[in-house]
């Protein structure tokens, strides 16, 4: 295997993380130990879109199997089967950690890994197949993660679309994922919930940028989306 280290772009890659045959090098910040544990659970549970860990190299770095594929750079459009494979692969990795310990442990749903869009799947013929970055993995709610992935994959709060297509693509969406009680309305409520708690906390660590855009974000997807899904009466 040749030992030629190519540095890997897209996506928000971490620093230093380079590809090595057919792994990847990938640096230690902070305690990885359930991120390792969740891979090698994934691994038993036959989920086949992450990548697998594979140990330590001798500068200390972690060495993960390498998904073929390309990862976009950032938020981007997706098309309705873009959407609806996302979703339905959110759904398999949720359904796979189910019953990961750490879930157990917490009296949790499932295994949220909270920054699940475009910038950290790997596409392959147009379709993404494949999971990455698991920095910000943490028990939770599934639909605490779809509002997320729904504010990421769909840009909510991009006036680029109207309301009425939001709507429409959140329902391909959900639809994807195809779980009880996970539908668009529930997903919009918690997609604003998400983009709210980003902005608050863009504001404590001094991102006002980030801040400002999330809590923008909020407002258009509350007007725009939550409203046409569950209309007030005033």
């Amino acid at each position: 295997m040749t030992d030629i280290e190519v540095p890997l772009v897209g996506g928000r890659v971490t620093a230093g993380v380079v590809r090595i045959g057919d792994t990847v090098r990938r640096p230690i910040q902070g305690d990885r130990s359930d991120v390792h544990a969740l891979l090698k659970h994934l691994e038993a549970r036959g989920f086949n879109g992450t990548p697998r860990f594979l140990g330590f190299d001798e500068h200390g770095r972690e060495i993960l199997s390498y998904l073929p594929g390309a990862v976009p750079v950032d938020l981007a459009h997706y098309d309705d089967a873009q959407l609806a494979a996302a979703a339905a692969l959110l759904r398999r990795f949720h359904d796979a950690t189910a019953d990961f310990e750490l879930i157990l442990r917490a009296h949790a749903e499932v295994v949220c890994h909270n920054d699940w869009g475009g910038h950290n799947a790997v596409f392959r013929d147009g379709m993404p197949y494949g999971i990455i970055d698991f920095d910000t993995i943490a028990p939770g709610l599934r639909l605490w993660d779809l509002g997320y992935s729904a504010f990421s994959w769909l840009d909510l709060g991009n006036t680029d679309y109207s309301g009425e297509e939001q709507v429409r693509r959140l329902s391909v969406f959900a639809g994807g994922y195809g779980y009880a009680g996970c539908g668009p309305a529930e997903v919009a409520v918690h997609a604003v919930a998400r983009q709210t708690a980003l902005a608050a906390s863009g504001r404590r660590r001094g991102m006002t940028a980030m801040a400002e855009w999330a809590a923008e974000a909020a407002s258009w997807t509350a007007a725009n989306v939550v409203e046409l899904l569950l209309p007030t009466r005033m």
